[in-house]
């Protein structure tokens, strides 16, 4: 009996055929027949070439106080993982397996289990301390899953070391939910008597568990963050300024790093969740120094901290600009020296963008308030971007607000700006509001229907006035900025009902512009797809990728309910997750997969697999996918997939309610 090489769980039956194959391969012998799966015997190859033993007996062991270190070093892990690998043990209490965490490096951190399954890890060093990355000690779970990023079963035979063949183990990456860096791994292991399918699955779950709780806590270690660095946005509003995280993950940034780049030889990714080392207030103060870029200038790092300690660090890179009335840029050209149209960035011919882009043409000269209209995710801030580069003063500042994402008091101290002494920690000598910082330009207000009822007075009098009054000062301050205002809410409806001043709407809505969903420009979905795979190879510094046909189909058949943003991030997860050079079915989205079942059976056309149940499956499937994609936010999701947010409460009541026939089980 030979054994399918892209099977996901070993069959235990094949254990002879796999020791057989197992010693061909040390003599460097053919393997008759593909009796490995392919993940083990890739693996194989990666200890050999490592120069890996197979004779070892046991894996390396690290030194109590290293072990120390390694648990400071991954602190937020283990304090995410404990109540999940808690769950664990209680459910695997009386299977006689051990149940593990070990960090990126293969070193277990912690280890639970019964005091005989504990004793005989103890004799392959399967225990805290243990090394068990594949360059020490060959094929096994942690390893492999560590050399893959993938979760992997490992039976018997299969592990490359003999020692260890009397062994079985299941492990799952645990990946940085921001920046999907590996954190660590979820191994539970045990003697091949103890081999079960379905330990694969309950591992994978766990990793996912703590995934999740380490995305609720960065959300809200971020929210602090962001809340202590907008003074220095505000105060660095010229220069660009990267918002870093306690562990050197990009959480904000403004201003141009193209200009960073050619100033000062900036080489950073600046992409939200991207890792810089030497910024990871993790390390040691010599581990940092020693991964200290050439370029970074130690006057430009200003670390934000709380009561509690330190939030992350700023790095404002100085860029600067000149005076506005030595400004005199001329007007955008073209290689033949025609004016260039700045609406031609933005991809599509269809219709309804057409139109779109042809109206904005006729608003962008005027010198009054535009409110653009249309769904999360339209494009409402690229078309006020190109607004204002087609006005009459594009060379006076852009700057963007979003209403919904601060708080009532950050919101007000952001927009109007403060006097000294106008709060606890307010900044000596106070600090310019956004409206100050727009002066000569535009400020876009995005998300303008979730400003609060009693600040819009307050926004109505800047706009009818031209004057700003700082929190806590009574000073007037002459400003002439123009506003592009932006909702995807019905702001008139709004007005009526008493949620929106209806002065203010009447105020921001003197021309308006509506934006077309992506449903709306189907025949744009084509040459979108086009631009960001230009995008993303030259990001990714790698050619574009083809599309198989069934891709292609499902992305211009998906109705795109988060619109170009979600396209976007659907392309690029599909992008940077592809091996070779061509997307293939395997990396879409389970919901956009389902969408085209969804498709089939609006028009009748039901399936003998969908009739004998893999309907229900498929939207599990597309739910969960939704959820996680969406990081536990329930009304994203519900947008996301199309439905309601009451919709998608009952089908998660029912989808607890009733088993999922997982895909793990055993073949």
């Amino acid at each position: 009996m030979t054994l399918n090489s892209n099977l996901l769980i070993p069959r235990i039956g094949d254990e002879q055929v796999v020791a057989s194959s197992w010693e061909h391969f040390l003599r460097d012998h053919p393997l008759s027949g593909g009796g490995v799966r392919n993940v083990v015997l890739d693996s194989w190859r990666r200890s050999r070439s490592g120069e890996v033993d197979p004779g070892c007996s046991s894996a390396p062991v690290a030194s109590g106080e290293r072990i120390r270190l390694l648990r400071d070093g991954s602190r937020d892990l283990y304090e995410a993982a404990r109540p999940v690998l808690e769950t664990l043990r209680e459910i695997l209490r009386e299977s006689g397996t051990l149940i593990m965490l070990s960090d990126p490096s293969g070193t277990i951190l912690d280890l639970n289990g019964e005091s005989r399954a504990r004793n005989a890890g103890e004799q392959i060093n399967l225990a805290p301390g243990g090394c068990w990355s594949e360059e020490l000690i060959g094929t096994n779970a942690i390893g492999t899953t560590i050399a893959t990023h993938q979760a992997v079963q490992i039976y018997a035979s299969e592990h490359y070391c003999i020692d260890v063949k009397h062994w079985t183990c299941a492990a799952a990456p645990i990946l940085d939910p921001l920046g999907k860096t590996l954190l660590g791994v979820v191994d539970v292991s045990g003697v091949k008597e103890t081999f079960h399918g379905h330990t694969l699955g309950l591992v994978i779950s766990a990793a996912k568990q703590i995934e999740g709780v380490l995305a609720r806590r960065d959300a809200e270690a971020h929210g602090r963050l962001l809340q202590y660095a907008m003074d220095g946005f505000s105060r660095h509003g010229n220069d660009c300024v990267v918002l870093f995280d306690h562990r050197g993950r990009i959480v904000r940034t403004s201003g141009s790093m193209q200009q960073a780049r050619e100033m000062y030889g900036v080489r950073l990714p600046f992409e939200a969740g991207s890792q810089v080392a030497a910024l990871n207030l993790g390390l040691s103060p010599d581990e940092r120094s020693c991964q200290t870029p050439g370029w970074l200038r130690p006057e430009w790092l200003h670390p934000i901290r709380s009561r509690e300690g330190e939030l992350g660090t700023l790095l404002a890179i100085p860029i600067g600009q000149p005076p506005r009335q030595a400004v005199n840029l001329p007007p955008l050209h073209s290689a033949d020296g025609a004016v260039s149209d700045v609406f031609a960035e933005i991809i599509g011919t269809s219709a309804a963008i057409a139109t779109a882009k042809a109206r904005a043409r006729r608003i962008a000269p005027l010198d009054l308030p535009v409110l653009l209209l249309g769904e999360t995710g339209a494009g409402k801030e690229i078309f006020a971007r190109a607004i204002h580069k087609a006005s009459s003063k594009p060379e006076g500042p852009f700057i963007a607000v979003n209403c919904g994402a601060l708080t009532r008091e950050l919101l007000a101290s952001e927009l109007f700006g403060y006097s000294e002494g106008a709060f606890t920690g307010a900044r000596r000598g106070g600090l310019p509001g956004k409206f100050e910082q727009a002066d000569g330009g535009t400020l876009f207000l995005d998300e303008i229907g979730e400003m609060p009822l009693d600040m819009q007075p307050h926004l109505l009098r800047v706009l009818q006035d031209g004057v700003v009054v700082r929190l806590g000062d009574t000073r007037e301050r002459k400003v002439a900025v123009r506003i592009i205002a932006a909702t995807n809410r019905d702001l008139q409806t709004d007005a009526g009902a008493g949620r929106f001043r209806e002065d203010l709407f009447h105020r921001l809505c003197v021309v308006s512009l509506n934006l077309p969903p992506l449903r709306e420009r189907p025949d744009d979905i084509d040459a979108i797809i086009a631009h960001l795979n230009q995008r993303f190879s030259r990001k990714y510094g790698c050619p574009p990728k083809s599309l198989a046909p069934e891709v292609l189909h499902h992305l211009l058949r998906y109705r795109w309910p988060g619109n170009i943003r979600e396209l976007q991030n659907v392309f690029e997860a599909m992008f940077a997750l592809s091996d070779g050079h061509r997307l293939d079915g395997s990396l879409l989205p389970p919901h956009i997969a389902a969408a085209a079942v969804d498709a089939v059976l609006a028009r009748g056309e039901v399936t003998p697999a969908m009739a004998a149940g893999r309907l229900a499956e498929m939207e599990r499937a597309a739910i969960n996918a939704a959820v996680a994609s969406a990081q536990g936010n329930l009304s994203m999701a519900a947008r996301n997939l199309g439905i309601s947010r009451s919709t998608l409460y009952v089908k998660l009541a029912a989808m607890r309610n009733v088993p999922s026939e997982g895909s793990l089980s055993p073949q």
